[in-house]
C-alpha cells in the first residue's frame, strides 16, 4: 500500500500547485507633485504681555491691551475680511532669583511680580497689509509681532490638485519602466502617501467681514510686502501591476 500512496501524491502535487494563485508582477513608484497659487489670506502672530506686583493689576492689564487691539485692529484702511483667534491666558510668578525652581513643581514662591501672556492669531484678507496689520498692533503696544504665513482660500483643493499631479508623475514613471521591461500597466494595487509636509492651520470657515463704525486707521511706518504664493507639495507611494500586451488585432 505505501508503494501506491506515494505515486499518488507525487501526482497529485503538480494539480495542487497548479490551483495557487499566480503572484501578480507589480511595480513600485514614488513620485511627488505640486500644485500652486496665489496667496487669499496672511496669518500675522501676535505675543501679548503683560507684568505688575499683583495678579489682579496683571490681568487687567492684559485685558486692556486685548480690548484696544479687539477693537482698533479692525479698523485697519483696506482691510476686507479679519478673524481673530486667542490661547487660553499664561500666568506665571516672577520669582527671585534662586526661586524659579519652584514654579516648574508648581510651588509658591516670594513673587516679585506677576506675568501675563497671550498668543492672538489674525487671519485677513488682502493679503497686502499684513505688514500694515503688524506695523499697527506694534504701534498698539504689541512687543511681539511676526508675519506668519500665507493661506489659500480652499486648502483642500489645492491638496487635491498637487494629489493628482502626483499622481500623474506616477503613472508616468511605471510606464516608462513597464515599457523598458516589454510590460504594459495593469490595474492599480495600491496609493498611500509616502511622506508629510507641514501644512499650516486651517482657516476659519467663515472669516469675519468687516464692519467699521469709526474712521479707518493707517500706521504711522507703513510696511509693504510681497505676499508668497501659496505652494502645496504631496508625494505618494504607487503600486502598479504589469501585464502582458494586448496582442494586436489584425484588420
Amino acid at each position: 500500500m505505501k508503494q501506491l500512496i506515494l505515486p499518488a501524491l507525487m501526482l497529485a502535487s503538480p494539480l495542487l500547485a497548479a490551483c495557487e494563485p499566480e503572484t501578480p508582477r507589480t511595480v513600485t513608484v514614488t513620485a511627488e507633485g505640486w500644485a500652486v497659487e496665489p496667496a487669499h489670506y496672511a496669518v500675522v502672530e501676535l505675543y501679548i504681555g503683560a507684568r505688575a506686583e499683583t495678579r489682579a493689576g496683571a490681568l487687567e492689564q492684559a485685558q486692556a491691551l486685548f480690548t484696544t487691539l479687539e477693537e482698533q485692529l479692525p479698523q485697519l484702511d483696506g482691510l476686507e475680511s479679519f478673524d481673530l483667534r486667542t490661547q487660553e491666558l499664561d500666568i506665571q510668578q516672577d520669582c527671585p532669583r534662586g526661586q524659579n525652581r519652584t514654579i516648574f513643581v508648581g510651588a509658591p514662591c516670594d513673587a516679585l511680580a506677576y506675568v501675563v501672556s497671550q498668543d492672538i492669531t489674525i487671519t485677513l484678507s488682502p493679503v497686502r497689509l499684513a505688514g500694515n496689520m503688524a506695523s499697527l498692533a506694534n504701534e498698539l503696544g504689541v512687543l511681539n509681532v511676526e508675519l506668519g504665513h500665507f493661506v489659500s482660500a480652499d486648502a483642500e483643493a489645492l491638496r487635491r490638485a498637487a494629489a493628482q499631479h502626483a499622481f500623474t508623475n506616477a503613472r508616468e514613471s511605471a510606464a516608462m519602466m513597464a515599457e523598458a521591461s516589454g510590460l504594459e500597466l495593469g490595474e492599480i494595487i495600491s496609493i498611500q502617501p509616502s511622506n508629510d509636509y507641514y501644512r499650516p492651520p486651517p482657516m476659519p470657515s467663515e472669516p469675519q467681514a468687516i464692519v467699521v463704525t469709526g474712521q479707518r486707521l493707517t500706521p504711522a511706518s507703513q510696511l509693504e510686502i510681497a505676499p508668497e504664493d501659496v505652494r502645496e507639495i504631496r508625494q505618494i507611494e504607487v503600486v502598479f501591476e504589469l501585464v502582458d500586451p494586448a496582442p494586436d488585432s489584425d484588420d
